[in-house]
């Protein structure tokens, strides 16, 4: 793997922990969020989750995937935990074209709708990127032009 590619999971992965470390702080915001769809959600099922649980779960997984991302352990996984606890927040907690009177609010909503936006985007990078699969194949591939080579000089 790449230097590169190594300190771009890097980046990714503290841009998605800081979001979780954040969210965990000060989960107020979210839990407003959460149980205004909450809500919406018991209506059509009949079942009953507190919003603070919801809250916490997507700030740990959060914090999970952007681990795996950052170490390198387990990289897919962890863009996929990402994506879980990212898109859910980008969808239903930065609706800021509703806001219509209140530039400052819909200011701040915006700048927390790109930046989901954006750490939407790095989890799928992380997330389409080469495995150790694609390194085989790579090797194997030389390996035979290799082979192929000093076969012709023969």
């Amino acid at each position: 793997m790449s230097l590169i590619r190594v300190k771009a999971r890097a980046l990714i992965g503290a841009a998605a922990i800081a979001d979780g470390v954040a969210v965990l702080r000060h989960p107020e915001p979210h839990e407003e969020v959460a149980a205004a769809t909450l809500e919406r959600l018991e209506e059509s099922t009949g079942k009953t989750v507190p919003a603070t649980v919801t809250v916490r779960a997507t700030a740990i997984a959060q914090l999970a995937g952007g681990s795996l991302i950052a170490t390198s352990l387990a990289p897919r996984l962890g863009a996929l935990a990402s994506l879980g606890a990212t898109v859910p927040a980008l969808l239903l907690g930065y609706r800021f074209w509703k806001v219509k009177d209140d530039p400052a609010v819909r200011d701040q909503l915006r700048a927390g709708f790109w930046l989901h936006l954006l750490l939407t985007g790095a989890d799928l990078l992380v997330l389409a990127g080469p495995t150790r699969r694609h390194k085989r194949r790579k090797d194997r591939s030389r390996k035979t032009a290799k082979n192929a080579k000093a076969a012709s000089r023969a």
